[in-house]
């Protein structure tokens, strides 16, 4: 979905609010313009060094410094960009909380967004997403810091969910900041002059060249809305306020403190003329906010200064101000703004696929955490249980991170913390289980029937199955060269051919996204021959096909279940340093529009945008839909697709990147760090065909349920039985016990845009009270209880209810 500008919003709101909060701030009832200053410091859970050496290096005196800075000025605001580390120093240094608690109270420290870290919004599981809120909000108010904020801030995610506001609204946020969107300029970050950006066509180009807005309204295809700034001079514009030299980092300070009147009316005014151009409304935002900056000394009194000397000449106020009021103060002139449906992707593509075993181990355990919350919601609380559940998301929902289910750690740190997380999450996700399964009839798996037929002819092999007919070719590495779904056939040359690309990439992007990198085919499965194997087992006919790519071996296990309409196919293999594999279909060149999944809805996106391949995100399913029929990939967990002009289908089933270089020499030096993967890697993907447009909830449930083991797709269809709604469209994504106040919270899915009405219930509860919500447990209205069934509108993709049983 390219940007695109639609109607314009309702009118502007009434213009006294916006005049009170100026004077709260400072702000002359006359400034034509005013330049806020933003203040906070982008705090990683843990990228170059874990989160515990982040926290005793630099959280502390931090923390120590912001204090004291507010004390001293009772005008001066901070912001926190997230919970994880304010929820550290508060539990690790008691004796500062009643300070801690009185700043939020008077507003001088603020917290931009409840989640606990800064999530990647393109790769965790949904629930991670909603939860990470939650539980933010959670802490917060059990601390006792009564703030609820509508705010959220992404400063430094690499690309964005285009149904980001459809997660936002979810979660009851209505304006969010971020920074890195497709096609703009990132300092050290390329080769290539600051003049070749932004690129052509992209959100950045469309924002920065045709709009000249770094302001607008957000609106996705669900018509789910946020108020959006985009920092395009990067989340520390301001840093340099009062230095002089190169950069302040980490600590590190490249530069010397240079607070003299004509240095800092050069620095404000530079920001001025960079933002001027760019502001639909007399606001203009300069974030200050560099990876664990110290805040700037006695900032109020250098913009004093300024405002004394040069407002009456350039007509700018700077003011220091929270995020939050920017936001408001550029809402009561929403009407001005232009509105958006924007896909800020791909920013960068490496990450999609960098350490596939955290993206892999994340959606697993989302999905058992889930299964038990459901089998447990409308029975009596068990402590142990409810204590395992609530260590399980606790330690998930930090992978949300995006330095961490990304992959864009170094060794020491993914392998060390990240890792002992997922550990964590794991077995309290199974402790939960099966505690929640004890007691449980657990149904048997259907009986298996419907045999299928192996034949070989000379070197290849010919399977015919209730839903498919393959035929493979060890000759041609083990690939296929017949795919029959439903009576039609599918390829136009290879299936499943393994190709292995030189990379020069590193953990965020691969080589041909920068200047002097290389991406390039070097090898293919399918100039090899390869060895293949069936083995006929009760339930599954399974083909073993071993081949050599690069001098490595691979191996793709191809599952057919009797009448399952999947194809399922597993690529196993340990990439070589620098390598790439994609598992390759040549397809039929039929017209066909690439659909996909995304975090909080779905998307057409075109074949190529920006890089050729470009490689897409997808969180579970790519489907490829022809004018009679749908060819569909599901994935196990997150993958990286791409669909070539030459209709090539390929996604990303192994990646072992090293650090960027370019012109296999020069280092990044926005990168500065790289990461090995020389553990075997495990893909798992399905393919299957559908008639017409669409797929049936059912058989995305199939799809769903297809990588969990037996045991869990048992326990599933009991899930299946303890709430009902009357269309059967709709979906329920969680079912748990309220942890802020009574009753079950449900989440209901809808698979259109388009409103409808329907009836929840719970067969074995009565349902004595209903309540619309949000993700953070919010009760927002009260609904109606017709028969015992709730009357639930489904306006949004995602609604949550609150259901309250006797």
């Amino acid at each position: 979905m390219s940007p695109t500008s639609l109607s314009a919003p309702g009118p502007a709101a009434a213009p006294s609010a916006e005049l009170a909060l100026r004077r709260k701030l400072g702000v002359p009832d006359d400034a034509a313009h005013v330049l806020a200053f933003s203040e906070s410091s982008h705090w990683d859970t843990n990228w170059l060094e874990t989160s515990e050496e982040y926290f005793d290096r630099r959280l502390r005196p931090i923390f120590l410094a912001i204090m004291a800075a507010l004390d001293h000025d009772h005008e001066r605001i901070y912001c926190v960009e997230s919970v994880f580390f304010l929820k550290l120093y508060w539990e690790r240094h008691p004796e500062h909380r009643v300070v801690l608690r009185r700043l939020v109270d008077r507003g001088q420290l603020r917290v931009l967004t409840s989640s606990l870290t800064t999530p990647d919004t393109l790769l965790p599981h949904p629930e991670a997403i909603l939860r990470d809120f939650h539980l933010g909000q959670c802490w917060l108010r059990d601390s006792g810091l009564n703030v609820f904020p509508r705010t959220a801030y992404f400063p430094d995610n690499f690309g964005h969910s285009p149904h980001l506001p459809s997660l936002m609204r979810a979660v009851g946020v209505d304006s969010v900041a971020v920074t890195r969107v497709d096609g703009m300029y990132f300092i050290a970050a390329d080769l290539r002059r600051k003049s070749a950006f932004p690129i052509k066509g992209s959100t950045a180009d469309v924002l920065q060249k045709d709009l000249k807005t770094l302001d607008f309204v957000w609106r996705d295809d669900d018509g789910a809305e946020v108020l959006c700034h985009w920092n395009a001079f990067t989340y520390f514009q301001g840093d340099m306020l009062a230095h002089a030299g190169v950069v302040r980092w980490n600590g590190l300070v490249a530069a010397i403190p240079w607070r003299t009147g004509r240095h800092i009316a050069s620095r404000i005014d530079t920001f001025v003329r960079d933002l001027r151009p760019l502001a639909r409304t007399p606001y203009m935002l300069c974030p200050i906010g560099m990876d664990f900056n110290d805040p700037i000394a006695h900032i109020r009194e250098l913009l004093d200064r300024y405002n004394r000397q040069r407002y009456p000449t350039t007509g700018t106020w700077s003011v220091l101000a929270g995020m939050d009021d920017y936001f408001e103060l550029v809402g009561h002139h929403r009407h001005k703004l232009p509105v958006l449906s924007v896909d800020p992707n791909p920013y960068w593509m490496g990450f999609y696929a960098s350490r596939p075993e955290l993206k892999q181990r994340s959606t697993r355990i989302a999905r058992s955490l889930l299964l038990a919350e459901a089998l447990s919601s409308l029975e009596k609380p068990l402590q142990e249980l409810e204590s395992s559940l609530h260590a399980g998301w606790q330690h998930l929902v930090l992978m949300n991170h995006h330095d961490a289910i990304t992959g864009t750690s170094p060794d020491r740190v993914c392998h060390a913390e990240q890792r002992d997380w997922l550990d964590t999450a794991a077995s309290s996700a199974e402790r939960a289980l099966t505690l929640a399964a004890r007691g449980l009839a657990v149904p048997p798996d259907a009986a298996p029937h419907a045999p299928t037929q192996v034949r070989w002819q000379g070197p290849k092999l010919h399977v015919r199955t209730a839903h498919h007919r393959l035929t493979l070719s060890r000759e041609r590495g083990g690939c296929l060269t017949s795919l029959v779904i439903d009576g039609r056939e599918q390829l136009l040359g290879l299936g499943l051919d393994l190709v292995a690309h030189a990379d020069d990439g590193g953990l965020w992007r691969l080589g041909h996204e920068f200047l002097g990198g290389r991406f390039e085919v070097v090898d293919r499965a399918s100039q090899h021959h390869a060895k293949v194997d069936v083995v006929d087992t009760p339930d599954a006919l399974v083909i073993v096909i071993v081949s050599v790519l690069g001098g490595r071996t691979f191996t793709r296990t191809v599952t057919l279940r009797r009448e399952d309409p999947l194809v399922e196919v597993q690529v196993s293999g340990a990439a070589a340093r620098r390598q790439t594999v994609t598992c390759r279909l040549e397809l039929l060149a039929s017209p066909a529009t690439l659909e996909m999944d995304t975090i909080g809805g779905s998307i057409a996106r075109p074949r190529e945008r920006g890089f050729a391949p470009t490689f897409w995100p997808v969180p579970s399913r790519v489907t490829l839909q022809g004018a009679a029929q749908a060819l569909h990939v599901g994935f196990e967990a997150p993958s990286a697709v791409s669909f070539s002009p030459d209709h090539a289908l390929e996604w990303i089933v192994a990646r072992n990147p090293v650090k960027e270089r370019a012109f296999g020499l020069l280092p990044v030096l926005a990168h500065p760090i790289g990461g090995t993967t020389d553990d075997l890697q495990i893909h798992r993907a399905a393919l299957f065909a559908t008639e017409g447009r669409g797929v049936e909830p059912s058989l995305l449930r199939h799809v769903a349920f297809a990588w969990l083991p037996s045991s869990a797709r048992r326990l599933e269809r009991i899930v299946g039985d303890l709430v009902r709604c009357d269309d059967p469209q709709v979906t329920f994504s969680a079912m748990k016990r309220a942890e802020t106040g009574a009753g079950v919270i449900l989440r209901l899915v809808r698979p259109s845009t388009s409103d409808r009405l329907v009836r929840v219930w719970l067969p074995s509860k009565e349902i004595w009270g209903a309540f619309r919500c949000n993700a953070r447990e919010e009760s927002l209205e009260p609904l109606a209880i017709e028969d015992g069934r709730v009357v639930v509108p489904l306006a949004a993709r995602l609604t949550s209810v609150r259901l309250v049983v006797r």
